[in-house]
């Protein structure tokens, strides 16, 4: 979705390495957190403003408040080169000289350029939570955080059955693409808007295809 959209239907918004980001769109995002929503943060994220001016003070510039962290220097690495976080994880792409101000340390580098300093971070806003992610984590430590992230936010997760296919929900609407080499069952019930044909229980979708499932209305069910 855009920056500038509105956030209120949402648990949790992930705002991954947003360079320019305008003081209407931080301050959107200050306020969401503060009223109860879960932010997470990544690397490189609101350096400039809306006429690519960089902002002054230390970074991530225009969510310095809102994460309760400052980074002065960064320490970008180089293709190949992995390092290790203190809890058992590995992350590559980027690092950074970061400062938790105001906020919980995570994870941290235990070895690399940085060592010692915060990766991850944590601070609780208003009724909501403010997460920063200051390097590219490896795929297990992803997955990890992302079921921390959605469990504390309430979200409900879609469990893909096999690796390649990506399941999302949007309201009524259930999309469902099948980059694997096998089809693929998801559980849903209404109308693939894709083929018109109706969907009891379950949408089968053959490798390399999408579906998008749109549930029925309480009335519509119940008529069926």
């Amino acid at each position: 979705m855009h920056p500038s959209a509105d956030l209120s239907g949402y648990k949790l918004v992930i705002v991954p390495t947003l360079y320019l980001c305008t003081e209407e769109t931080a301050a959107a995002l200050q306020a969401y957190a503060e009223g109860g929503g879960h932010v997470l943060v990544t690397y490189f994220s609101g350096i400039v403003d809306e006429h690519d001016h960089v902002r002054l003070g230390g970074y991530p510039g225009a969510f310095r408040e809102l994460l309760g962290v400052r980074s002065e220097e960064f320490a970008p690495l180089l293709p190949g080169v992995t390092v290790a976080l203190d809890d058992g994880s590995t992350a590559d792409v980027w690092t950074e000289l970061l400062e938790a101000r105001d906020a919980e340390v995570v994870a941290s580098y235990a070895d690399g350029p940085l060592p010692g300093t915060p990766a991850l971070t944590r601070r609780v806003v208003g009724d909501g939570v403010a997460w920063y992610l200051a390097t590219w984590l490896d795929d297990d430590a992803t997955a990890a955080l992302a079921e921390r992230l959605t469990r504390e936010a309430g979200v409900e997760r879609l469990e893909a059955p096999h690796p390649g296919l990506e399941v999302v929900r949007r309201g009524r609407y259930l999309f469902v693409l099948n980059r694997g080499d096998l089809p693929a069952g998801v559980p849903a019930t209404g109308t693939d808007l894709l083929t018109g044909e109706r969907v009891d229980g379950e949408v089968r979708v053959a490798a390399g295809a999408a579906a998008v499932v749109r549930a029925d209305e309480p009335d519509e069910a119940d008529e069926g």
